[in-house]
């Protein structure tokens, strides 16, 4: 019989893929006391996105997954 086994810190079916900026704003708003889904945690880490280009005129080192 073949023993299944998931890693130790394997995310929620529900996230899909997300990057390390996702996780990290969606670690963020739970910290805060703030549930959300994954759609908005992706709105509000393309936000962070969009912000941190204008203000560097660079992107973030972390490739957005899709």
């Amino acid at each position: 019989m073949a023993e299944q086994t998931q890693p130790a810190a394997a995310a929620p079916a529900s996230t899909g893929q997300q990057d390390y900026l996702d996780k990290g704003v969606d670690m963020g708003l739970k910290k805060a006391g703030h549930g959300q889904d994954a759609s908005k945690t992706e709105k509000i880490s393309d936000g962070v996105r969009s912000g941190f280009k204008k203000l560097t005129g660079k992107d973030v080192p972390i490739a957005d997954k899709q």
